[in-house]
């Protein structure tokens, strides 16, 4: 590792603790406790730690949340701060979503997109007018069935979207994305409107 590349490192592990600290040190504001205000300095460190990224940030969360889970910056009592921290992740929606996205990454990792895009091709794919149409069929298809439009079109729908243009050699970041792939997606985006 190069002298700068350590250097940045080290920058951007500080950054977060730096910013949090300098609002440690500004006296409470008249109107907040200091348990408000020490949470708010926690997260201005936790979405520093966010943009700097250090770690991935899920990691940075997931610490902002033990930090102030075990420091009591949100509930007065051990039992009631730990049941703040977990009430996250027995939300359905979240894990609704999370789900959504597990299964895109399943679709991108074993194939699957490219195959139902590959048969949504051989069904509706001689015109990019039938391609357009397959996409919203299957968004509203899907719709009654999946109650979160995030799920629906980042989980599901995006990547057998994703596979379909390059079959056509309209690749991302290429001028080539503009024949298919631009289409296709905007498609999907106003599907997921709609639907």
């Amino acid at each position: 590792m190069s002298g700068r590349s350590r250097q940045s490192v080290l920058v951007r592990t500080l950054a977060p603790f730096a910013i949090g600290g300098a609002v440690l040190l500004v006296p409470t504001p008249a109107g907040l406790t200091s348990n408000a205000w020490h949470f708010f300095a926690l997260f201005l460190a936790t979405i520093a730690g966010v943009i700097a990224d250090p770690i991935p940030g899920a990691a940075v969360g997931l610490l902002g949340v033990l930090v102030a889970t075990v420091l009591g910056l949100v509930r007065p009592g051990t039992a009631q701060s730990t049941a703040w921290a977990l009430s996250g992740f027995s939300n359905p929606t979240v894990w609704l979503v999370f789900a959504a996205y597990m299964f895109a990454c399943g679709y991108s990792k074993t194939g699957l997109g490219k195959r139902i895009a590959l048969h949504l091709i051989a069904r509706l794919g001689r015109r990019t007018l039938g391609l357009g149409y397959a996409v919203t069929f299957a968004d509203m298809v899907l719709a009654p069935v999946t109650p979160s439009a995030t799920a629906r079109s980042g989980g599901t729908i995006y990547p057998i979207v994703r596979s379909i243009p390059e079959l056509y050699g309209s690749l991302p970041n290429d001028p080539s994305s503009t024949r298919v792939g631009s289409y296709l997606l905007y498609t999907a985006l106003a599907s997921t409107m709609i639907t």
